[in-house]
């Protein structure tokens, strides 16, 4: 099948209006389905799966969501027939996709005497405030050419020491693109190894505030706790702490009932409007050793709140 994307992306900004670049062939678009205010809904062209990361909303197929979202007639009768009822995928995206470094990437612990090599650890210790030690012990990266060039590479690991993620983040103000991740499900456990399942566990949303954090903290690369990770959390420990940003508190709201369905003692971590890489170390253990214990009657109150 072959597609027209510029009339495809078209027809979709018509329709959910207008967009932001994510990465090749797929773009942001305010979700009509929570209208968060920034532009959490990604769709991709290809695939056609679309995701929002606030409210969790996702599918496979671009004419279901024009027909979920309530598209006028003509429109949704235009992705119809541009890509049949059923997702439509490339050759290539159905064949299966192992997760690798980047062809390019090179390990911010030996030193280059290259632009990119300053800027990328400028990058790291001045603006992100991190260490040699935390670059060693997270194999934080760069490269300097090929799709990530110009980008920060935070690999994550499995409990065997296995890659199964990483994330790019451009290290230069003046790119395009700031954030590019591989295109693959994300439903696993970020930086798996450097995991004590006997202790209390800390989600949060980006790798670097997991980073920043550093004590048994979960990255979720977004807002949404896969199922696997569920499952992982809901088998393996007993005390969870839940430190999203204070826009995603509805979202929060519903894994705090999950995860007390699940009899695990669920703690929320008031984060000052700041997200962690923002706060820094010190500041998030403080936050983290003042989380309020939330039961049921906690939850029905945070309920209210967001009524």
């Amino acid at each position: 099948m072959n597609i027209n994307l510029l009339q495809a992306k078209q027809l979709i900004d018509d329709h959910l209006g207008t967009s932001i670049v994510h990465r090749n062939n797929e773009y942001s678009y305010q979700c009509p389905f929570c209208n968060h205010y920034k532009k959490k809904l990604q769709v991709n062209l290809i695939t056609q799966a679309y995701h929002c990361w606030v409210c969790g909303q996702k599918g496979r197929s671009l004419s279901y969501l024009f027909k979920k979202t309530k598209a006028s007639t003509g429109a949704y009768q235009k992705i119809k027939d541009m890509y049949g009822d059923s997702n439509y995928t490339s050759k290539s995206s159905n064949e299966a996709y192992s997760v690798e470094l980047p062809p390019h990437f090179k390990p911010l612990y030996i030193t280059q005497n290259t632009p990119d090599y300053r800027n990328a650890f400028h990058y790291i210790t001045k603006v992100r405030k991190l260490t040699i030690f935390d670059v060693l012990r997270y194999n934080i990266g760069y490269c300097d050419q090929g799709p990530y060039a110009g980008m920060i590479i935070v690999p994550s690991y499995d409990a065997t020491n296995n890659i199964n993620y990483f994330v790019g983040r451009s290290y230069y103000d003046t790119a395009t693109v700031k954030h590019k991740k591989p295109p693959i499900s994300i439903d696993f456990v970020g930086f798996e190894n450097q995991i004590n399942w006997n202790e209390p566990v800390v989600i949060v949303e980006g790798a670097f505030d997991a980073i920043t954090t550093k004590r048994n903290v979960i990255p979720l690369f977004g807002k949404i706790i896969s199922n696997g990770l569920k499952a992982k959390i809901s088998a393996k420990t007993k005390d969870l702490y839940i430190a999203l940003d204070k826009d995603a508190l509805k979202t929060a709201i519903g894994y705090i009932e999950y995860f007390l369905n699940q009899n695990i003692n669920v703690y929320l971590v008031d984060m000052h409007s700041k997200d962690p890489s923002e706060a820094g170390y010190e500041t998030m253990l403080e936050y983290v050793h003042k989380a309020r214990k939330i039961d049921f009657f906690e939850l029905l109150k945070l309920k209210m709140l967001t009524f």
